[in-house]
């Protein structure tokens, strides 16, 4: 209990005071497939937690589940729903962690809007809720709750078969923290704005410029200054397999790699990544459209 107690202590001070809260990560198996190069290829509704722009390609609804547990340490789990109007497409957004131990909770209630601006360019912002707890054992220890902006673009040309995607996550925001006191560590109300981070990227299917390489997309990503790159290989849009490569600290660095089947409105995709940190990581996303 001491020692559960002492963590909480330092993850509190660690995470909730130095911050490193409400970080981005992969929403969904295809694009953890792809190396995370996927700000420039998002169209569907995994889109709201990667790059909201790409919401405005589709064409109908479309709700999309994700889960993963990251190095046996933390949960992720996501849930997102799209819906084309008229001229523009919305859409609403989840997603909770947890850690193994439920010392830490967050979650991010999400609603994005996004549309066409000129031909072939799509932009689109998310409008976000940020709650985040922590505990040892049913006692809480402190809470921050807050608000932020992400704003996205794409701009497709010769005849969508290349594509540029950009996105400004928490490009504004803040989170109100408030620490109970703990033994002799007194209590603390602060504010602070949640990391911001952006994505730079660009994507080819190569049968425009290569027609023996029939749907075949390769993608590449410049993240917070990290690289990172994948391809993705559909056969008669029903199986898809992909690979990546993304480059980084000893925790992000790894080799990616994942399938995808499409069985008429329904989508299943997996992904793994290989890490020299901890355990193996698998996510799971399924998608239903009609």
């Amino acid at each position: 209990m001491k020692m559960k107690l002492a963590f909480a202590i330092v993850f509190l001070f660690s995470v909730l005071s130095a911050y490193g809260a409400f970080e981005g990560i992969d929403p969904d198996a295809r694009s953890l497939g792809m190396g995370s190069a996927f700000v420039s290829v998002t169209d569907d509704a995994s889109a709201i937690f990667w790059n909201t722009a790409g919401i405005a390609q589709v064409n109908q609804k479309e709700l999309a589940m994700s889960y993963t547990e990251l190095y046996d340490l933390v949960s992720y789990s996501s849930l997102g729903y799209v819906q084309r109007l008229k001229d523009s497409s919305v859409g609403v957004g989840v997603m909770s962690s947890s850690d193994t131990d439920g010392i830490y909770h967050e979650m991010e209630l999400i609603m994005c809007y996004a549309r066409e601006a000129i031909n072939n360019l799509n932009v689109g912002a998310n409008v976000k809720y940020l709650s985040s707890e922590a505990y040892i054992g049913d006692v809480k220890l402190g809470n921050g709750k807050g608000v932020s902006l992400d704003l996205g673009c794409q701009y497709r040309i010769l005849d969508d078969d290349v594509s540029i995607g950009i996105r400004l996550q928490n490009l504004l925001g803040y989170v109100s923290y408030n620490r109970k006191a703990v033994m002799d560590i007194a209590g603390k109300k602060y504010s602070q704005s949640p990391d911001f981070s952006y994505g730079l990227g660009a994507s080819v299917d190569l049968e425009r410029f290569l027609p023996v390489l029939k749907d075949t997309i390769v993608a590449t990503e410049l993240a917070g200054g990290d690289f990172h790159t994948g391809v993705e290989y559909t056969f008669h849009d029903i199986i898809s397999i992909r690979s990546g490569l993304r480059f980084g600290n000893a925790l992000t660095r790894a080799i990616t790699a994942g399938f995808g089947i499409k069985a008429s409105a329904l989508k299943f995709d997996y992904a793994y990544v290989s890490s020299s940190v901890g355990a193996q990581t698998s996510q799971f996303s399924v998608s239903v459209s009609w």
